[in-house]
Parts: structure tokens; sequence; C-alpha cells
């Protein structure tokens, strides 16, 4: 079983979850928790894997870990990325699917996550009226004239897109911080934390370790 980073997974019940201490009180009454949890950017440890559960508010994540015999389907958000012509009721849709055409153009591999992804992976409401796009970005390495086209072209869309860049073994940044701050340092997030790099070569430098809020 294949399962990355910002995939969505299912499960039957709560009690599927490794660990339940300090569970807190949102999370039997929230439908968005009941049976699916957003993979962390953590290692994959004996099968364990590290999962967040969403409650109705923004501050409502809770940190679990579910064993993979317990789940029963993983939800990629490139996957996702086939459904968006079903949400024409959305107010999201002019802006994702504005994204879908665009991208299509580049043949790049993305897909949408944050709470508009989890929404269209799970017919769950997680989204409001004023909620951002957050999307994933699948890349194989740097490029900068690509990443600057696409900033530009987010720009112009009438609603917050924040796209994060995923790169294979090494880890994701922001793209507005990477087109921001690419000559100076910017942040990459790793499966053992985030590290302050730089670009040498047209490749991402890793640097010291950082905390982000």
């Amino acid at each position: 079983m294949e399962i990355k980073v910002h995939d969505i997974v299912r499960f039957e019940a709560m009690s599927d979850i490794e660990n339940t201490i300090d569970q807190p009180g949102w999370v039997k009454d929230a439908p968005t928790a009941k049976n699916f949890g957003v993979v962390r950017r953590m290692p994959i440890t004996d099968k364990i894997v590290p999962i967040g559960l969403r409650g109705n508010k923004r501050e409502q994540r809770y940190g679990a870990f579910i064993h993979e015999r317990n789940i029963i389907q993983v939800i990629s958000p490139i996957s996702l990325v086939g459904r968006v012509e079903r949400l024409a009721d959305r107010l999201y849709f002019p802006a994702l699917l504005s994204i879908k055409e665009e991208f299509k153009k580049y043949k790049l591999a993305w897909g949408p996550t944050g709470s508009v992804g989890f929404e269209i992976a799970t017919s769950i409401q997680a989204t409001t009226p004023s909620s951002d796009i957050d999307i994933c970005l699948y890349l194989n390495e740097i490029e900068t004239e690509l990443l600057v086209k696409l900033g530009n072209f987010l720009d112009g869309l009438d609603r917050r897109i924040d796209v994060q860049v995923e790169l294979p073994s090494i880890g994701a940044f922001l793209l507005n911080d990477y087109l921001k701050y690419n000559k100076t340092g910017f942040i990459v997030r790793t499966k053992f934390g985030p590290h302050l790099s730089t670009i040498e070569n047209n490749r991402i430098k890793l640097g010291v370790s950082s905390e982000i809020g």
C-alpha cells in the first residue's frame, strides 16, 4: 500500500485509531473526523501512518496514528482532479476549473488539498465561503521559469490559491515563499522537520532546521 503525505485515508471507526489518549472532545462529534484522516508529513514506521483529524473549525486539528491494516481506502490529491467538473455548484469551482485547464497545458501532476480537497474526496462539508484553495503540485525537479509563470497566473484569479510544491525524496515548499525568497532562503518541509534552504545549480540545498508557526 503506497501512502503519501496529503493523501486522505478512510477507516471504519474511531476505534481503529492507534492513540486515543488526550483526544479532544470535538473529535467524537465532528463528521469530518469520524471516518477520514489526512496523512501528515512524518515517517511511516512499522506500517503506522501519521494522520490528522479535522474538526468543524480551523483550529480543530488532532494528530493521531493508524495502522495500515485499518485503512480501507486511500484517496490521493491527484485522483481528485477528475472530479472537478462535478462541482459546478461550489463557490470555488470557477477558480479550480481555471487551474485545471492551465495546469493541463504544462502536463502537470497536481491535486487539491486542504478543506477543498477534503470536501471533494469525502462529500462532507468542510469549506466556508472564504476558504482558500490549497493545491499540491508534484515536480521532479526545480523549474523556476515554470514556477514564475504559474505564480503570475494564480495571482490573477479571484480567489486565494496556496500552492505547496512537492519534490520526491526531499519535501515541499510553498510556491509564494519560493518566488519571494529563493535567492536568500526559503523553508522546505521534510519528514523530519522544516529547513531553511537555498538553491545551488538548480538544486535544493537543505540548510539548518527551522521552526515555523
